[in-house]
């Protein structure tokens, strides 16, 4: 398996590892390396929103965050901490953190077999598994230094959020660092301000739900757990698949016995969704 990228491009910086993966859209070959490749950009945008420079210089915002946050808990990356990406898409996130994690030990999971395909037939590095809506992961217990879910526990319901949290929680070390987002409470603003018609599908989806907003806020306030069925489209429908909004109170009274929160970030000028931060203990 490939060795982490600083090895094989003798790279000084972080900052190097994006140009040269920008570069990675358009150049297959560089320095005698062949490059992982790249889905369709309308398909990419499908997934993430955002397509090839853009949606990497998105994954590398986060990916720079989980970094220090994994240094400043004394869990620094390195060639063989072994990571997971749990919900993976088409490996964005993968294809960043193997600038300092050797291949073989990147692992990649998700629901949908298309987006393993595609991960698979790029080139992608690491390897990638299917795994139902309801679990359980194919990994041993105590297995990951790092566990990553960008934009999955945003659209779990609460009682597979509530699963998945202490799934994860199996396969993880003593130690390991988690790093998920959510929709924080400004989500719900969001929604309120869907124009009519809306624009996309999307926003057609969440527009649907602008009665029960007022009953959200009210949930929120209360730190309670809120979700909005929207469903995900065929084989992901609203018992597994919508629109989550979790309360930094709630992610500390349920799931700190899983990972101990550390940070609960929300701030838009960083991230859409809020970020939150926890440990194993």
């Amino acid at each position: 398996m490939l060795p982490n990228g600083k090895a094989l491009f003798k790279l000084q910086d972080d900052q190097q590892w994006l140009d040269l993966m920008i570069r990675s859209v358009s150049e297959p070959t560089i320095q005698g390396v062949e490059m992982p490749r790249f889905p369709h950009p309308d398909l990419q945008r499908k997934l993430v929103g955002s397509a090839d420079a853009l949606a990497l210089r998105e994954a590398f915002k986060f990916y720079k965050y989980v970094k220090a946050y994994s240094e400043a808990l004394a869990v620094p990356l390195h060639p063989k901490t072994q990571a997971l990406d749990f919900g993976c898409g088409w490996g964005r996130y993968t294809r960043m953190l193997w600038n300092d994690i050797d291949a073989d030990s990147l692992h990649g999971v998700d629901v949908e077999p298309e987006t393993l395909a595609i991960c698979k037939g790029l080139g992608t590095p690491g390897s990638f598994f299917k795994i139902d809506p309801h679990g359980p992961l194919p990994f041993e217990d105590d297995k990951f230094h790092l566990i990553i879910a960008y934009s999955v526990f945003s659209h779990l319901p609460k009682k597979l959020a509530d699963y998945w949290m202490a799934e994860l929680h199996r396969v993880a070390r003593s130690g390991c660092v988690i790093a998920y987002t959510t929709e924080p409470r400004r989500f719900l603003d969001f929604i309120l301000e869907i124009p009519s018609p809306p624009q996309t599908s999307w926003h057609a989806g969440l527009a649907k739900f602008k009665e029960v907003v007022p009953k959200l806020y009210q949930d929120f306030d209360e730190n309670k757990f809120c979700y909005i069925p929207t469903s995900g489209g065929e084989g992901l429908d609203s018992e597994v698949y919508g629109d989550a909004i979790i309360p930094e109170r709630y992610v500390k009274e349920a799931w700190d016995k899983y990972f101990k929160c550390f940070a609960y970030v929300d701030d838009p000028r960083q991230f859409w969704q809020a970020v939150v931060i926890g440990q194993k203990p």
